[in-house]
């Protein structure tokens, strides 16, 4: 098995590098529940959703800054009542933003912070035109239904620019890092290396799509774009 990804050009759209794509292993109900999350996550971040007080509407998640970091302990979800564990505030905040706000002893705010974290919608669309669809093999939810993952995470100092950025379908997304997949960007194209059971090697392989192998930006988009970010 090649240490590098191979091009592929002479395989099928249910291979990668002559492996077969794993097979879908969640149950109907399981599916419909991701399918479910996915569409209503990609309702939320659509430009013509209805705002309120002049922003779109936004779920906020308090957690104290040591349990995110460690990743322990549970978030709060602001209004409802009830709370989260830490990991799902953490996928909610790689998908979308962070926002620290910051209150002094007698409850005043002092400090609030950006969103620089999320994807602009020029380098979103970039991205969705690249990969195509969901970045693990065998996964055809199309790009534009999918988040935007940064591979090297923001809070270990990854910036959010196209060559830090894959798209991941939410069920992908949210198993990521229990899953065994793991993420590199090579010359602004991502790499997927699979859990044993798929590649006992754990070679790094080019992801390929059913529109074809490529998925390299093309000149004239990248031109239009800039410099990646």
């Amino acid at each position: 098995m090649p240490d590098g990804p191979g091009d592929g050009l002479d395989e099928g759209p249910d291979t990668v590098d002559g492996l077969p794509v794993p097979d879908e292993a969640r149950t109907p109900a399981q599916r419909n529940h991701d399918n479910l999350a996915m569409i209503l996550h990609a309702a939320a971040a659509s430009a013509g959703m209805p705002q309120l007080g002049s922003a779109a509407p936004t779920l906020v998640v308090s957690v104290t800054a040591e349990d995110y970091v460690n990743g322990t302990g549970r978030a709060r979800l602001e209004g409802t009542g009830g709370d989260v564990p830490v990991s799902v505030a953490r996928h909610t905040a790689c998908a979308g933003g962070i926002q620290r706000v910051l209150f002094d002893e007698r409850g005043q705010i002092v400090s609030i912070g950006t969103t620089a974290r999320i994807f602009a919608a020029v380098q979103r669309r970039a991205i969705v035109l690249r990969d195509r669809e969901c970045v693990i093999p065998g996964c055809h939810v199309p790009a534009t239904w999918c988040e935007i993952h940064h591979v090297q995470e923001h809070a270990a100092g990854g910036p959010t620019h196209t060559s830090n950025g894959v798209a991941l379908c939410w069920h992908h997304h949210r198993t990521l890092d229990t899953s065994g997949w793991q993420i590199r960007m090579r010359h602004g194209v991502p790499e997927i290396r699979g859990p044993h059971w798929w590649d006992p090697y754990r070679s790094w392989h080019r992801p390929r799509t059913r529109g074809g192998p490529s998925r390299h930006i093309p000149r004239t988009l990248a031109d239009a774009l800039g410099p990646p970010g």
